[in-house]
């Protein structure tokens, strides 16, 4: 009856723990997925924010750096490659003539694959500026992208921005 009881006891302490450890990792989980997400946020944030203070290093921190790399723009046109967007940073974007006013990211939606590696978003996206002193105004562009975890850092493969019709 004793050893009847003391193993009743083990079997209850080994549940218990068990179901413990199963909290303990879901929280960790739940907590490492809310700061990855935290990350991919900015990086998406920074790649459209660069412009309002002209900062290339800081846009070439979110891309991947390679002939993979891929932007489909509102009118279809592709910039394909990081060498295509180092062009048109230097002909377009670092021009005098071109002013980033406004840029806001809203209705963020950011998954993740399940080993961690690869993420996919999309949001509305703001973005306000100048050519040559003549306003644009972007508003509620769907834009779209992929993301890798290169390295331990997150870099966007491709993106697509769209206007709704």
């Amino acid at each position: 009856m004793i050893k009847a009881r003391n193993e009743t006891l083990l079997i209850t302490l080994f549940v218990v723990l068990l179901i413990s450890c199963s909290e303990t990792r879901q929280n960790t989980d739940a907590a490492v997925l809310q700061k990855e997400q935290q990350i991919i946020e900015k990086v998406i944030n920074d790649n459209i924010k660069w412009a309002l203070n002209k900062d290339l290093d800081l846009l070439y921190s979110t891309i991947r750096q390679d002939s993979t790399f891929l932007i489909v723009n509102p009118d279809a046109s592709l910039i394909e490659g990081f060498k295509a967007v180092e062009r048109t940073a230097k002909s377009f974007w670092m021009d005098p003539r071109f002013k980033a006013t406004y840029s806001a990211v809203k209705e963020l939606r950011i998954n993740l694959s399940k080993d961690g590696t690869v993420a996919w978003y999309y949001c509305l996206l703001d973005d306000c500026g100048e050519w040559d002193g003549r306003p644009y105004k972007w508003e509620n562009a769907r834009w779209t992208g992929v993301l890798e975890k290169i390295d331990g850092k997150w870099v966007i493969l491709q993106m697509h921005i769209s206007f709704p019709q």
